[in-house]
């Protein structure tokens, strides 16, 4: 069971690597590792990427490393906790993906089947952030999204949909040029 809790995601120091920025990367969006992506996004200015505690850490990458067809299918996996005002928010997890398909399901289908059972939920609804469209859930006091974005596939926790709402639109907007 997945105890992953949008308050406890972020460490207690500031990494000096994660570092927000405003540059504009020329690395095409449909070649862009999940790496990549975190380094070139342009965060709201009210939110900041600071490491993710050991317990939240290991908590996501076990979505990705205990199910080995969703392993095999994956070749970048990056995670932040994300804050505002100081105050913990939630994550984001950034999955590079190599095989868009893993048995006789998408890798969306069979990640969002991993995360959100362990959650024992099956009440997720379509939500689009930008010009892309993936899917959101609440699970118990917090909100859970899934945004495929070109290669890269976003997977945030946070205290509520605006905070979703705002960590994925920037997701959204750097894969699409903002449009």
């Amino acid at each position: 069971m997945l105890w992953l809790s949008a308050t406890s995601c972020a460490g207690t120091s500031v990494d000096n690597q994660i570092t927000p920025t405003t540059a504009v990367s020329v690395v095409d969006a449909r070649v862009l590792s999940a790496s990549q992506l975190l380094e070139t996004m342009k965060w709201p200015t009210d939110l900041r990427p600071v490491p993710l505690s050991p317990r939240a850490k290991n908590q996501l990458q076990g979505f990705i490393f205990d199910d080995l067809e969703i392993a095999a299918a994956v070749s970048d996996v990056v995670a932040v906790g994300v804050t505002r005002n100081s105050e913990s928010i939630g994550a984001l997890l950034l999955v590079r993906v190599m095989d868009h398909v893993i048995g006789n399901m998408s890798f969306i289908d069979g990640l969002r089947t991993a995360v959100l059972s362990n959650a024992a939920i099956a009440n997720t609804e379509p939500a689009r952030w930008g010009l892309l469209v993936g899917s959101v859930a609440v699970v118990g006091k917090e909100v859970w999204a899934i945004l495929p974005a070109g290669p890269v596939v976003a997977f945030a926790v946070a205290t509520s949909r605006d905070d979703i709402d705002q960590l994925l639109k920037a997701v959204s907007d750097r894969v699409t040029g903002g449009q």
